[in-house]
C-alpha cells in the first residue's frame, strides 16, 4: 500500500521535481489537497507588494536577498484546493513559491500560503520561539519513486521506522535529504523554507527564517 502524503510532501515534491500537478492526501476532514502550478515562473524579477496583492490576494513577508547571500531568482503562483471525503471542494487557496540561489548550484525555496484546513505538524520538528512565532525545523530523508515502484524489503523497513519517506510521482528513483523550517504568522499566513541536499545547517535555515519574520511589509 502506498503511504499517503502530507501537505509538506506535496510542496517538496513539486519544488524538487517541478511538477505541474500534485495530488496529496491527509487525515482529518480533508481527504486530499489538489495543488497546481506552472513550471513557467510568474515573476522573474522580485514582485512588488502591489503585484502580490493583485495576483496572490495577500502579501507575505519576503526578502529579495538574505544576509548569507541567497538572492531571489524567480517565483511562481499556484493554487491548492482542499477536498473533503465526499469530494466537495473546501475553497481555493493561492500560494507562492520563491526560489533563492547562491552561486551556481545552491538553492532554497520559500513557500507561502494562507493557512489551509486539515494541515498537520510533524512530530519530529524542533521548535524555536522567536518574537511570538514558533519556527519548526525538521530534516527528513525522501525517496522519490515512479508510480509503479515496488518497495523492497529494505524499503519497507526504512518506511516503517520513519527513516525514509517515500513519495510517488517521480519519473525516476531519486534520494534526497530535505530540511524545512515552517511557521505561521499573526495574519494566518503559513511559510515553509525548504532546502534540498544542502550544506546549510539547522542554524542557517532558522536564521534565514528569522530574517523573514523580521521583514516589515
Amino acid at each position: 500500500m502506498k503511504k499517503r502524503l502530507s501537505l509538506k510532501s506535496a510542496v517538496i515534491l513539486a519544488a524538487i521535481l517541478c511538477l505541474t500537478t500534485v495530488t496529496v492526501f491527509a487525515a482529518t476532514q480533508v481527504s486530499q489537497y489538489l495543488s497546481t502550478s506552472s513550471s513557467k515562473p510568474t515573476y522573474t524579477s522580485f514582485p512588488t507588494e502591489k503585484a502580490l496583492q493583485k495576483d496572490l490576494g495577500f502579501v507575505p513577508n519576503n526578502l529579495e536577498t538574505f544576509s548569507n547571500g541567497y538572492t531571489f531568482q524567480e517565483a511562481v503562483i499556484g493554487n491548492t484546493t482542499p477536498v473533503d471525503e465526499n469530494g466537495k471542494k473546501m475553497g481555493d487557496y493561492k500560494f507562492i513559491s520563491y526560489t533563492y540561489v547562491s552561486g551556481k548550484d545552491k538553492k532554497v525555496n520559500l513557500y507561502a500560503n494562507k493557512q489551509l484546513p486539515g494541515a498537520t505538524s510533524d512530530s519530529k520538528e524542533v521548535n524555536t520561539d522567536y518574537k511570538g512565532v514558533t519556527l519548526s525545523y525538521s530534516s527528513q530523508k525522501y525517496k522519490f519513486v515512479p508510480a509503479d515502484y515496488q518497495l523492497t524489503e529494505q524499503d519497507k523497513k526504512a518506511q516503517e521506522s520513519g527513516e525514509i519517506m517515500f513519495t510517488y510521482g517521480s519519473d525516476a528513483v531519486r534520494n534526497s535529504i530535505v530540511q524545512n523550517v515552517t511557521w505561521t504568522d499573526s495574519e494566518g499566513i503559513s511559510y515553509d523554507l525548504m532546502a534540498s541536499d544542502s550544506k546549510l545547517q539547522q542554524t542557517d535555515l532558522t536564521a534565514m527564517a528569522k530574517e523573514i519574520v523580521d521583514k516589515n511589509k
